[in-house]
């Protein structure tokens, strides 16, 4: 189960159960949706909004904590796509890495550095590594030209507008 919650949200489908289907043995991971529902496309984003979700619907501020929803975001993507080769940093396995930085101002004194990145809204990635190859160094795509990106996305919006 492909479990997208901005998506959900922004079209007003409902809360999904998470906990309840884990519990009772479903393969759940997050997705992105399609940008007609998901403007933003970023997986930190989903795990951010699946741990606020799940408390909402449960009332409850344990009903998800960040490990899970980083487990929903990694291993439980790959599982749901029946893939073993992928979903955790294991040798062997291919993986594509983002990585953050908390050493900064907004992270100072916060002793679970992973909770406090699930639970403040997701940053840009500082590094991303896909399949061994650097691809974003210092916040910057270094694979494509995103001004380029930026506009062909834009022409492409407007065309679909008319």
């Amino acid at each position: 189960i492909c479990h997208c919650p901005s998506s959900n949200m922004r079209l007003g489908a409902g809360i999904a159960r998470v906990q309840d289907l884990v519990r009772a043995g479903a393969r759940v991971g997050l997705g992105v949706d399609g940008a007609a529902s998901n403007e933003d496309s970023n997986i930190a984003m989903e795990a951010h909004q699946a741990l606020l979700l799940a408390r909402v619907r449960n009332v409850d501020p344990r009903a998800l904590d960040a490990r899970a929803a980083l487990r929903l975001a990694t291993i439980g993507g790959a599982e749901c796509l029946g893939r073993d080769d992928c979903g955790t940093l294991e040798p062997r396995k291919c993986a594509d890495i983002a990585c953050f930085r908390v050493d900064d101002l907004a992270h100072a004194g916060i002793v679970d550095l992973l909770a406090g990145i699930a639970l403040a809204p997701p940053a840009r990635a500082e590094t991303v590594i896909v399949n061994g190859r650097v691809v974003v160094r210092d916040g910057r795509l270094l694979t494509a030209d995103e001004r380029e990106i930026t506009r062909e996305l834009s022409e492409a919006g407007a065309r679909l507008r008319k």
